[in-house]
This record gives structure tokens, C-alpha cells and sequence, in this order.
């Protein structure tokens, strides 16, 4: 068959990708800043902390090996100035030191050539303690029982402020053992990658030093100390320990238990057990917003690990275990090996996301881990399942691979996003489902055996997986790491029993985008018989002998990345065949008929005559889905005349499922009852639903006289619809009960609720408590973010923003730094903002912002297209649907 010019064209750059395919690890060849002529081995840190002033004094020595003669040393250091510097004993003078503070770069200028071999270099320095979650940070937080006000210490060096700490080879590929010794107040706890191995009292305090580490990448060093408590256990050799601020360590059990159970499935699938001592789970009241995987001594906000059962939700108790499973997989893929550089970060990211959803779902399969509606790491991000929420970005020009180059420390603090997490997610999914899982589980179990201690780069896991399933790996992922986008398969029935595939690029608010061909791994069935795989590696394909009165259905259980598009007759026959098809397909379905809506190769018609014609049920997943696209609508439509109608219409969706489950729990409903009903009150609420609203006030004053009257799971959702209704005396009501908890969920709740407001006045004070210190930094900037999303008012938000933003940015950690000030922008649909935006960004922004700028500006412009674009769709949808 001839094949036309376009198409020869894509297959000629996939086949140039191929060919072009990045080598195995090789350390010579891996990027980075930092001559390769030199590699520390084993360093020895000590740190004297100054809490009256939040600096720092430090000493180290570091063993080197010079791989060839050399005239300098260049190491990395940020913030840090040099007090003295030797080598061999011989100490430079201070013209000899030279700091590069825009490269973060420290120079040392030899008196004469260092010859290849062993040699020792010493250093002096001092620093700052930062109140944002880079490099050594202090937290303020209210003790759990007495209310007292204390101060306690962490560290985040991931991406590159390990070098804020202490001078260092601060790039992943330069492993190394590193010795800490630390002084701290006597009645301190102070915590580290590897045990204590001595503590001794001195003048101030005392001098805690711990064990060395194994090899590793400097990032995953870490540092927390302060008035602790702890609990533990043990799994094997491994000691396992939560730790909380005093009162709160109790709080860890059911992390502590999860912990072990999460560990012994790991020692078992990855082949390896885990290699160090302990395992500490540490949480912590402020700093960042996650958590890191430092080995031995993960740090966490303290929701994402501490859990009350008087007033944590079962929302969160799921939460607190894929966080969980999510960075203990980090112990083998990213902290035992490491990817080389920061353009292979979703070898680390993407497969500890997949990994933990695995794990998660294995011990709790009632969670529907792969459909649950994700909240987002930060409040900016559209709510959604994982793969949607990469998909949703991914077809955007904006977009970038999976595998994206990184030139600098900022590129590699904005690498952190939803394509290297969710879409390394989706696409790890996608080839285990068709090597199978458990030659799948083989070749991982070859690559960490064959690396540990080591860095790899993507080239050394698509070898082991293909050694493992004697299948050509690499040329089936080149396209989806390394290509930016997904494909849609368009589906059409032939008379002869002959379905025709065709792929092409699927794209949003995207006009003129490349061509872009993939080998996609194709699952299929018609509805009722065993599915089957196809290895899809041309422009099209083609199914033989499928019935003509059957329902064919591809992308079982969603696993795969990419749209399906049907024709007429076979949408037909699967609307017919939805109650024969299982909750995962279903929300497939509904995901690719909304995609196609936003994509404008649909009417939204094809997506809302797909949910009319459900059949009743209280399955979560479903349910969310629907949820999400009625709360992305009705906030587009704010200040449209339609708006009230659309509400009316939407509640009318979602009141039978509401009607079915009620306020208060029955007895043997289904396990996820109690996070559906959540959401529908909050969504219900959302859709100004009187009944909603007066149910949430009445159970909001009972709860003021008696908190146990109102369950841990509906405490977020009422409170939400209470404050976004509330009057200045229900604000200020809410607003004192957060400043008194010392329950860090219960807090969150208080200040989301005051973020929810609507009205102007109360937006304004909301944003007021930004500036102030009652809320960890990193909360305290997110706040304005949920004023931007959840009152009605960005532009209250945006002009508060822009006014502080010095103040806003000094609490913004290193993750955040690029895309802060441009997320602010992302719930406006009116094109002149992304015209503002594009002028604040330019005279005030750094050029490393540019990337986020762009996305957001993309976000605005696709808002107001797509408002303009569905609004006769919409009218009649609303006016022949509305109740």
C-alpha cells in the first residue's frame, strides 16, 4: 500500500527516535554543570544551628578522587559564605575561593595541579535558615495539649538545594557516602537518613552524630529536629518509627501500621529487601506541602501522615496510604537507584506514582485507586483522576515529553508536574497491562538488581523489560517518552464484520499540530468475551470479524493513554450495552466523550445523553466523574445569565444518587458511601442547592455545640458550603475555631471553608491571613489559590496577589517558585487576562517562569473559546433538560 507523504514523514521521525534513543547510564556522558574530572566518595558534615538569628555555622571534609590532574575545584553552593578552604591540610587563601552565586557554583583555585588519586578537601562555611521549604528551614507551630508556640528544623533539598546546606556535588550522578554530626538543644530530638551513633552533651546543647549513609545522590539527605515524640515497630531488620510533634505521635499509628504492611510488599516485589536499618516517617507542621522521599527519613506535611479517627476522614485515611506507597517506593526507584539527571525525574516520579497506586490498590481494592477522583498537589489543578488530569494537559500546545531536557536548577524545579507524575503514571500502566504483570514485576526486578547504587537513564529500564518479555520495549515507549501528546483511535464499522482504526493526534485548543504517529498497545472486547491485544504501529489497523450487533469496547478498564472516538452505530450499541459494562469502562466512556466535547470533535449532547442514560448506581468513581465536569461548567459560568439554569439542571443529575444515600450512614452500604456522599454535598452545595445549604447550616450549629454530632467525612463539605455562604458573624466564627485547633485536618477544613466565601468583603480578609503567621508557609500561600478557585472572585485574588507578591513569594519553596504568580491566572476565561498575564510576566517574572506562563495563558484562552464555543449546546441542553 502506498503510503502518503505525511504519514512517511511520521514514521520516518519515529523511526529517527529509535535510532536516537539516549544510551544506558554512563557517567561520563550524563549533563550536569560540574566537571567530571572530580568525584567526592564520603563526606562528613557537621552543622551548628543559631536559632535567636535562623542561621547556621558549618564545617565538612570531603574525601575526593581526581580521575585526571586538575587546577580547580568545582562544587556547588548557594547561599552559603566560604570562611576557609584546604586541601591536602594545605588551607587556600581567601582570593582562591571564588562563588558563583547565578551558576551556584563554588570555585577553588589550586596553588598547584592536583594529581590523580585520593585527596581531602575541608571546608568552612556559614548560612541561613529559611522560613520556605529550600535547603535548612524553620517551621513555627502550636503544640499539640499545652498551645505553646515552638520552632523546630527540617530540610528540602530536592531538585538542587542540598547545596544551600552544604558545599557539595550537588547533581544526582555524583553518589557519595555522607556522615552527618549535628548540635541541637538537649531536649531535642533530631532525626536522619541513617541511625544515631553517637550523643553526647556540650556547651548549648548536644552533639548528635550520625551513622554514614549508604552511596547516594546528595538530595536525598535530610535533617528534622525539635521537641519529637515517636512510636515504632519493626519489619525484619528494619526498625520503623513515626515521628510527629510532641502529643501528635500517636497520630502515626495507622501510618505506622500501613507502613509495614506496605514494606513487606515491597521487599517482595521489587526482590531487593530494603537496605538500610530504619525507616522513618516523619511529619512535620509546615515547610512544603508533600512530602520527600529522603532514604531512611521521609518528611511529610503532617495531613499527609497523621490521621485521628475523631475527625479524619476516610478521604484522608486513603490519602495518607497512597502517599505512603508512593514515596516507600522511592526507597528502591529513586533513592537505591537514581536516574542520572533531572530530564529522566520521571523514572522517579512516574513510577513511584504508578508503583503506589499498585500497592494502594492491591490492600484496598474497595478505594477503586485507578478511578479515584485525585485531589491535586496543589489547589490550582483541576480535580480529577490522575491520567485524566496528565491527559487534560497533554493535548494542549503547551505541552512536553514525558522525557524533557533540563539545562538548569530551574528547569529542574518545574520538571515537577503533572506529565512526569501522572503520565509516567499512565504510560507504566499501560505496558504492564500488556507485557503482563508478572513479566512486568521480572524486568524490574533485573533492572534494581542490576543497579543498585547506581543511576540509570530510561535506556537501562526499557532493557531489562525486554529482556524480561523478549519484546522490543524501547521502540514501543520511544513515542510515549519522548514525543509530547497522546493519540485518539477513531473506531468505524465496515458491512463484513470489519472494524477500521485510525490514529491520529489528539489535541485541545491546539489548531496546525504536528503529526505525531505511536505504537500503541490496543486492548479491546466486544462486550461480554475475554479481551484481546493489539500492538497498533501503523497510522491505521484493522479488527476482523466482529459481530454487527454487538458492542465493542476499547481501552479496557481505561488502562490505556489514549482517547477511543466511535462512530454513530457503535455508540449506539454501547449505550445499549452500559449496565453489561464494569464502573471502570463506564468512567472510560464518560472521559473520552467529555475530552472529545472539550476538543470540539463532539456537541456536548454526546457526553450528557451518555450520563442520562446510566443506570442508577452509587458508584464513586462514576459519580466523581460527573461531579468533576458539573463543577468545571458552573465555574465557567460565572457571571453568565445561564448559570441559575445550568444549576438547576445539574442538581437535577445529581439528586437521585444524593436521595439514595441520605445525610447519615446506613447500616452495610457500600465502602466508598461515605466519600460519595461527601462530594455530592459539596458539589450540590457548590450548585447553590437550597436544601443543601440549609442541611449544611443546620448540622454546622449542632456541630458548634457538640463537634462529635457531625462525621469526620462530612466535616470538609459542610463547612465548605457553610463558608461559602457565610455572613462576616459565620466567618469570624469559622475563623476562631482555626485559630484554636491544634488538629492540623480540622484546620484545613476552617481555613478552606474561609477560603470558599463569596462575598467580596469576606474575600478580602480571607486573603488578609495569607500575610500573617497562623498558617505554615506553605498553607498560607495556598490560601490564596483557593480564593482563586473556590469564591467566585480570581480577580479580588489576582489584585491581592500582585500587590504582596514579595511576601507571597518568600513562602514559596522551590517546586513552586516558577509557577506560583501564573497559577493565580488559571480560573479566568476572559482573553484579556492572558494578555495581563503575559505583561506581568514579562517585566516581573524570571525567564524560568515561561513555561508556566505559557500553560496558563493556554488554560485562559481555552476557557474562553470553549465558554463561547458551548453556549448554544448548552442553552438547549439546559433548557430541554432543566427540572
Amino acid at each position: 500500500m502506498r503510503v502518503p507523504f505525511v504519514a512517511f514523514l511520521v514514521l520516518f521521525l519515529i523511526r529517527s527516535l529509535v535510532a536516537a534513543v539516549e544510551n544506558p547510564f554512563n557517567f561520563n556522558e550524563t549533563p550536569g554543570k560540574l566537571p567530571k574530572e572530580v568525584v567526592p566518595t564520603e563526606y562528613a558534615i557537621r552543622i551548628v544551628p543559631n536559632l535567636d538569628n535562623f542561621t547556621f555555622s558549618g564545617s565538612e571534609s570531603v574525601k575526593l578522587n581526581v580521575r585526571s590532574p586538575v587546577h580547580q575545584l568545582v562544587l556547588n553552593a548557594l547561599e552559603l559564605k566560604i570562611e576557609a578552604a584546604s586541601v591536602d591540610g594545605k588551607e587556600l587563601p581567601l582570593s582562591a575561593i571564588k562563588t558563583d552565586n547565578e551558576k551556584e557554583l563554588l570555585m577553588l583555585k589550586l596553588p598547584s595541579e592536583l594529581a590523580a588519586g585520593d585527596h581531602a578537601l575541608t571546608l568552612r562555611f556559614t548560612g541561613k535558615i529559611n522560613q520556605q521549604g529550600q535547603g535548612l528551614f524553620y517551621m513555627r507551630y502550636q503544640e499539640q495539649g499545652s498551645g505553646a508556640r515552638k520552632v523546630m528544623l527540617g530540610t528540602q533539598f530536592e531538585a538542587t538545594d542540598a547545596r544551600r546546606f552544604f558545599p557539595c556535588w550537588d547533581e544526582p550522578a555524583f553518589r557519595a557516602r555522607f556522615q552527618l554530626t549535628v548540635v541541637v538543644p538537649e531536649n531535642w530530638l533530631a532525626v536522619s537518613n541513617m541511625p544515631v551513633e553517637s550523643e553526647q552533651k556540650i556547651a548549648g546543647g548536644k552533639e548528635v552524630r550520625f551513622a554514614p549513609t549508604p552511596r547516594m545522590s546528595s538530595y536525598l539527605n535530610v535533617l528534622v529536629a525539635g521537641e519529637l515524640d515517636f512510636i515504632e515497630s519493626q519489619v525484619g531488620p528494619t526498625q520503623i518509627r513515626v515521628i510527629a510533634t510532641k502529643g501528635k505521635a500517636e497520630l502515626g499509628r495507622y501510618a505506622l501500621e500501613a507502613s509495614a504492611e506496605i514494606l513487606k510488599y515491597y521487599n517482595d516485589y521489587f526482590g531487593v529487601p530494603y537496605p538500610l536499618p530504619k525507616l522513618d516517617q516523619i511529619a512535620i507542621p509546615g515547610g512544603f506541602g508533600g512530602a520527600m522521599e529522603n532514604w531512611g527519613g521521609i518528611t511529610y506535611y503532617e495531613s499527609r501522615l497523621l490521621f485521628d479517627s475523631k475527625s479524619s476522614s476516610g478521604e484522608t485515611k486513603q490519602n495518607i496510604y497512597e502517599v505512603l506507597a508512593h514515596e516507600m517506593a522511592h526507597m528502591w526507584f529513586g533513592d537505591l537507584v537514581t536516574m542520572a539527571w533531572w530530564d529522566n525525574l520521571w523514572l522517579n516520579e512516574g513510577f513511584a506514582s504508578w508503583m503506589g497506586s499498585k500497592c494502594t490498590a492491591h490492600f484496598n481494592p474497595q478505594w477503586e485507586v485507578w478511578l479515584a477522583r485525585e485531589l491535586p498537589r496543589d489547589p490550582t489543578r483541576r480535580i480529577g483522576i490522575a491520567k485524566e488530569a496528565a491527559m487534560e494537559g497533554d493535548g494542549r500546545s503547551t505541552t512536553h515529553p514525558i522525557q524533557q531536557r533540563v539545562a538548569t536548577e530551574a528547569e529542574a524545579n518545574s520538571a515537577f508536574d503533572d506529565i512526569t507524575y501522572k503520565k509516567g503514571q499512565s504510560f507504566l500502566r499501560m505496558l504492564e497491562s500488556f507485557l503482563g504483570e508478572d513479566v512486568f514485576r521480572d524486568g524490574i526486578r533485573q533492572y534494581i538488581a542490576a543497579h543498585e547504587y547506581s543511576n540509570t537513564t530510561t535506556a537501562d529500564l526499557w532493557n531489562a523489560l525486554s529482556e524480561a518479555s523478549n519484546k522490543s520495549v524501547g521502540e514501543i515507549a520511544v513515542g510515549w517518552t519522548q514525543l509530547p501528546g497522546f493519540p485518539v483511535v477513531t473506531l468505524k464499522r465496515e458491512a463484513d464484520g470489519k472494524v477500521q482504526l485510525t490514529q491520529e493526534r489528539f489535541t485541545v485548543n491546539f489548531k496546525n499540530a504536528p503529526p505525531l504517529l505511536w505504537q500503541i498497545p490496543l486492548t479491546y472486547s466486544v462486550v461480554g468475551e475475554r479481551p484481546a491485544t493489539l500492538l497498533m504501529t501503523d497510522k491505521t489497523a484493522a479488527l476482523e470479524n466482529i459481530p454487527a450487533d454487538r458492542a465493542l469496547k476499547l481501552n479496557i478498564n481505561g488502562a490505556g493513554n489514549y482517547r477511543v472516538e466511535y462512530d454513530d452505530g457503535s455508540w449506539e450499541l454501547l449505550l445499549k450495552a452500559l449496565p453489561k459494562l464494569g464502573v471502570e469502562d463506564r468512567v472510560n466512556l464518560m472521559s473520552d466523550a467529555w475530552a472529545l466535547v472539550e476538543a470540539g470533535r463532539a456537541q456536548i449532547s454526546l457526553y450528557f445523553g451518555l450520563i442520562e442514560k446510566l443506570p442508577a448506581s452509587t458508584d464513586l468513581a462514576e459519580r466523581e466523574q460527573i461531579i468533576n465536569v458539573l463543577e468545571f461548567v458552573n465555574g465557567l459560568l460565572v457571571g453568565s445569565s445561564e448559570r441559575e439554569r445550568f444549576q438547576r439542571y445539574a442538581r437535577s443529575l445529581l439528586h437521585p444518587t444524593f436521595a439514595t444515600l441520605g445525610w447519615e450512614p446506613k447500616p452495610n452500604e457500600p465502602p466508598n458511601a461515605g466519600r460519595l456522599r461527601a462530594s455530592l454535598i459539596g458539589a450540590l452545595g457548590y450548585l447553590n442547592d437550597p436544601e443543601i445549604i440549609a442541611g449544611c447550616r443546620e448540622r454546622f450549629q449542632r456541630y458548634l455545640a457538640r463537634p462529635e454530632s457531625l462525621l469526620p467525612d462530612l466535616r470538609a463539605p459542610v463547612l465548605a458550603v457553610v463558608g461559602r455562604y457565610a455572613d462576616e458573624k459565620t466567618w469570624n466564627t469559622l475563623h476562631e475555631l482555626g485559630l484554636k485547633t491544634t488538629s492540623i485536618e480540622d484546620q484545613q477544613n476552617y481555613y478552606e471553608a474561609l477560603a470558599c466565601a463569596t462575598d467580596p468583603n469576606l474575600v478580602k480578609k480571607t486573603l488578609a491571613i495569607a500575610l500573617t503567621d497562623e498558617l505554615p508557609t506553605s498553607r498560607a500561600i495556598f490560601l490564596v489559590s483557593r480564593v482563586a478557585r473556590d469564591s467566585g472572585h480570581p480577580d479580588i485574588a489576582w489584585e491581592f496577589a500582585k500587590a504582596n507578591m514579595k511576601a507571597l513569594l518568600a513562602k514559596v519553596d522551590a517546586a513552586g517558585a516558577n509557577r506560583y504568580a501564573p497559577s493565580l491566572f488559571t480560573f479566568f476565561s476572559d482573553d484579556a487576562l492572558a494578555n495581563e498575564l503575559k505583561n506581568y510576566a514579562e517585566k516581573n517574572l524570571a525567564p524560568a517562569s515561561a513555561p508556566e506562563v505559557a500553560k496558563v495563558v493556554d488554560e485562559i484562552q481555552f476557557r474562553a473559546e470553549f465558554r463561547k464555543r458551548f453556549a448554544s449546546q448548552l442553552q438547549a441542553l439546559i433548557h430541554s433538560g432543566a427540572k
